[in-house]
């Protein structure tokens, strides 16, 4: 069975590796072409990157820190803080569709 990468982005409230993932995204390329089984989840995959770096994750890339003065008050638009982490999992049998 050959390796594939399957991705986890973890938003999270610090650009801190330790910090608290708030929100989440999974690329899981290990399950096939057609991936049926997509749910929403309650709880993330992982409270923190150190977390699932300690499971065999490993990053690939991590939010830089901004700058912010006392002045910027709270920011609005996407989750600013990310970190993408990444592991080579065994590629499950695909179902052939006709």
């Amino acid at each position: 069975m050959p390796l594939v990468q399957d991705v986890i982005v973890l938003f999270q409230t610090t650009p801190a590796l330790d910090s608290q993932v708030v929100a989440w995204a999974r690329y899981e390329a290990s399950k096939g072409d057609r991936i049926t089984d997509l749910v929403e989840e309650p709880d993330p995959p992982y409270n923190t990157a150190v977390e699932a770096m300690r499971d065999g994750w490993q990053v690939i890339q991590m939010s830089e820190l901004k700058h912010r003065t006392r002045e910027d008050g709270y920011e609005l638009g996407p989750l600013p803080y990310q970190t993408v982490i990444s592991k080579f999992n065994p590629l499950l049998e695909e179902k052939i569709y006709e």
